[in-house]
This record gives structure tokens, sequence and C-alpha cells, in this order.
């Protein structure tokens, strides 16, 4: 495993020591038996007596699968990339495999498996057993001191020069974060944290139009790829019509959907937010219902994960509505066809959490139509591998125009029923995602080591004249947070409700300092 599950983790550590020719090969050679030591000194704790097959049939493959993420796309294991992993849907799961991944897992994983599970063992005493498990732990120990000892210098600086090592080693990797992972379920409250009892829809203006918002959450779509933000291509060409508050500098609680969706609605900060804690605890929709909104998730395939939990949801992606859904999975319009739908009959205040399947990866391609394949040569596979670095920024930069498209549609949806509903809209992705930058690919790796490509998002948000009116915003403001993110959502929206608590918190309300003192009409709104 050491030799064979790990290129990712001996490619950086190659590429690290090689400023020093001279001592390389001492470098290696140290960190060669530290690797075996500490892959030993686990592997002799876990694999013992009749569990020993067991453990090493089922680690072999293991390792064999994130070894191969790890080098292949520079995914990090840890707590947060196994939840995401665990709460991942079939199609996002059938996506990420390839031929390469199932040859890796056979030739690495599987076939030694078997052979370990048909190796015979010869009989051994007890105390004989004992004896030489003592011995291997002892080896195994030898094996990491020596090294340490020997090279301190040079391996204390590498390590932490590249913290992201420690999630690099596979199985070891894969152990720590089940462990983590397992620790954190056991920790977690069981009973259901209420908060914002206080929680009340402000008293309306005599003759105000019932409240339509709309929250849409892109998955995976970064900053740095739309135009609003200042990016060459045009992949904005739709809402660049609109008129919108766009807030350039915004980032993510996470770096994958299972971390950054529930932290956004929560009322902790990303700093605070404990991702078990908030299954059981409150968060903006459901103080929302509890302030009288109609809350409706409605989702496209990527789970609401755990946050509509007690509020009215559906998923759209198994729906059959040509030619909009087809080879088991929908195109994000099947959003706004639901969405116009809903407003149809509307008449009372309405909270809409519309979750896009956005711009999700590593199948850039199915996730816009033939009409939308703008910017070509396009990656045309589910394996990033067979494609060159443009094609695979031409498929993603597709589906930034088709994620475009989508909200302008949904905006233009909104607009349409403005005469009778104050309507508005906030769009918000859940992460960014690495197109080969630094050598990585996709998301998911750990915030504290992750690059802005995966943190950096768009954030922007539309008002009718109604709505516009309602709150008392200025036509040009610049937005109450220097560096928002999606610490600001929670509060944000309960002013843009009209829900009084005193859980609210105006210093991370994004738009408390573009607000007028007094009520008056607005007539436009400009980008920020």
């Amino acid at each position: 495993m050491v030799l064979t599950c790990n290129a990712g983790y001996w490619s950086l550590i190659v590429g690290a020591i090689a400023e020093d020719p001279d001592l390389a090969w001492l470098h290696l050679a140290n960190f060669a038996l530290l690797t075996y030591g500490l892959m030993s000194l686990i592997l002799l704790i876990l694999a013992v007596g009749p569990l020993a097959r067991l453990v090493l049939a089922v680690l072999l493959p293991v390792a064999a699968a994130a070894g191969y993420f790890t080098s292949h796309y520079g995914t990090l294991i840890d707590n947060t990339m196994l939840t995401n992993v665990i709460e991942t849907n079939a199609t996002e799961a059938v996506e990420l495999v390839s031929f390469p991944l199932l040859a890796t897992i056979i030739i690495v994983g599987i076939i030694p498996a078997i052979a370990v599970c048909r190796y015979r063992l010869p009989a051994r005493s007890l105390p004989e057993a004992l004896a030489q498990r003592v011995v291997g732990l002892f080896i195994a120990a030898l094996l990491i001191g020596v090294p340490l000892l020997d090279d301190q210098r040079e391996i204390f600086s590498l390590a932490r020069n590249h913290r992201e090592l420690r999630h690099m080693i596979a199985p070891l990797d894969a152990i720590a974060a089940t462990v983590d992972y397992v620790d954190d379920r056991l920790d977690s409250p069981h009973e259901h944290a209420a908060i914002a009892l206080d929680a009340r829809h402000a008293e309306a203006d005599e003759g105000s139009l019932p409240i339509v918002h709309v929250i849409v959450i892109g998955e995976t779509a970064r900053a740095a790829n739309f135009s609003l933000n200042g990016y060459s291509r045009a992949t904005n060409p739709e809402l660049a019509t609109h008129a919108l508050y766009s807030f350039l500098e915004a980032s993510s609680c996470g770096t994958a959907t299972a971390q950054s969706v529930p932290c956004m609605f929560s009322i902790q900060t990303m700093k605070e937010f404990d991702s078990d804690q908030s299954r059981f605890q409150d968060n903006l929709l459901d103080i929302a219902a509890r302030a009288g909104y109609d809350v409706r998730w409605i989702d496209n395939g990527n789970s609401c994960k755990g946050v509509c939990a007690r509020v009215a949801a559906r998923d759209l992606s198994d729906s059959a509505v040509a030619p909009l859904c087809a080879e088991g999975h929908c195109y994000d319009e099947i959003l706004v066809e639901e969405l116009r739908r809903i407003l149809q009959t509307a008449d009372h205040d309405t909270l809409i959490v519309l979750h896009q399947l956005g711009s999700h990866g590593p199948a850039y391609y199915r996730r816009y139509p033939e009409t939308f394949r703008h910017f070509t040569p396009d990656c045309r596979s589910d394996d990033l591998g067979q494609c060159t670095s443009e094609e695979i920024v031409n498929s993603y930069d597709n589906t930034i125009l088709y994620t475009d498209h989508v909200v302008a549609q949904a905006i233009d949806a909104l607009e349409e029923v403005s005469d009778r509903l104050s309507t508005s809209l906030v769009f918000v992705s859940d992460h960014g995602e690495s197109l080969g930058e630094h050598n990585l690919y996709l998301h998911g790796m750990p915030r504290a080591l992750a690059p802005d490509e995966q943190i950096r998002i768009p954030l922007l948000s539309w008002f009718s004249r109604s709505a516009l009116t309602s709150e008392r915003l200025l036509d040009t403001c610049n937005g109450n947070i220097d560096a928002p993110s999606h610490d600001n959502l929670f509060h944000t929206e309960l002013r843009l409700l009209g829900i009084d608590t005193a859980v609210y918190r105006p210093d991370l309300d994004l738009f408390a300092g573009c607000r007028m003192p007094e009520r008056s009409a607005q007539n436009g709104i400009s980008t920020s």
C-alpha cells in the first residue's frame, strides 16, 4: 500500500525535497522509513487475530480508491470529504466512476485482498503470537523514531509547509477520517434545539404586497469564472442585462456541499459552525416557517443536507419532463419551471430555495444542453484525465453560462408577477472548484488548506421595484461588509424577509448600511 496507493503523496514529497539535491536521497529514504513505520504501526494495531483478513481485505480497496483520487484530482480525505462521500447520491457517484479508477481498485486493491484472504497463516500459540506482535510494534516504532531523530528539521519543515500531507497517506487518511466522523456523530446532541423563538413577521405597511423571496444555491460555481466579477469571457450575458447587487469578494464556509449548505443557513458563523450540531438546531428555514412563511425547498439532485428536514421539500431530479430531463438527470431549468408553477398561485409570504445541479464535476458536460455548448472544444468525458486543460475550462465555463441563463430566467419569472407580489432573489454558490490550478481538481480540500478557487464564490441579489421600495435600499451601495461570506446569509435573509428577532445581527447584514432611514420609493438599482 505504501508503494502502490500513494503516488500523489510521493509526488509531493519528491517535488519538495528536490530543491536540496545533495541530500535528496537521504531525505527520501527517511520519509520512506517513516511512512512504512506509520503504516505498519496502524495495521499491527488494527489487523489482529481473526480480524486481520477482514481488516486488510477492506483497507486494500479503500487505499486504492483513496490513493487514486488523491493522485488524480488532488483530493484530500478528511472528515468533511468522508461526509460528502456518504451523502453523495447515486448519480454523482456513478459520474465519478471511470475505467482507470476501476482498474486501479481491481489491480491494486481487490486482487491483493483476495490473496490476503486465501493466504494460510501458520499455526502459532498465543504467547508466540503476542511476542511476534510486540516485536513488530517495536520495529515499527524504530522505523518512525530513527528518521525523526536523523532528519528532524527536514521532516518537520516539510510537514509544516505542506499540511496536506497528513490527509494523503492511504489508507491512514481514510481511517482517521472515519474515526473523526464516528466521534462527531457520537458527540452530537440528540435533542433538537429551537432558536429565535421570538421570531415574528414585522408588521407590513397597509397595502403591501405578499413577499415571495427566492434563494438560488449555485452548485460548485466559482467567482473567478463569472464575467460579472471581471472574468474575460462573457459567461454572464443575461444577468448583465439585469440590475443587480453583486459582491465581488464573497467566500464560502466550506469546500463541499455537505459542509457549506448547512453552514450558510445556520446562525453559527464559519468559525463556530459544527455540522453535526447543526442537524439538531433550527436554521433559517425553520425560523421563516415559524414567522409565517410558506417555505419550500426545490432540489435538482444534490439534496438539502438536512437543512430542509422540517419544511416542504421536493426533488425534481427524477422528473420526466422532456426535453429538460434525460438519462437519469435534469437540467437546472426544471427548477425555473417549478418556480413558475408556484408563482401562478402564490398569494401569501413565501420563501423558495432552488438548489441547482450547477457546475458539479467531473461530468461538467452533462450540466448544460447542447444549445449552451458555446466554449469549445469541451471535455466530453467523466474522466478529466482524458481531457486537456483547455477542454476542462471550456466545459466548466459552459456550465456557468447555463447557470447565468437559469438565474436570469428565475429573475424574469419573478419580474413577471411583481405587479401582485413583492419579489426578490439571492444567488449564492455553496463553494468553488479547482480546474487544474496547483495540480488540483474538483473541490473538497480542507478549508484551511484550500486554494481561492475552491473558496471564492459568486454572491448577487435582485429586487423588484416593490421589494426595493419596501426594503428602502439605496440606488447605489457597496454593501455593509467588505469581505462577505456565507456568515452573512442568515442575518441578511432575516431582514429581507422582514422577520423580527433578538438574534438578528445588523453587523452581519449585507444591506444594513444600504437602507435609507425613512421609507420612500426607489426607481432603480445599480450594480455594486
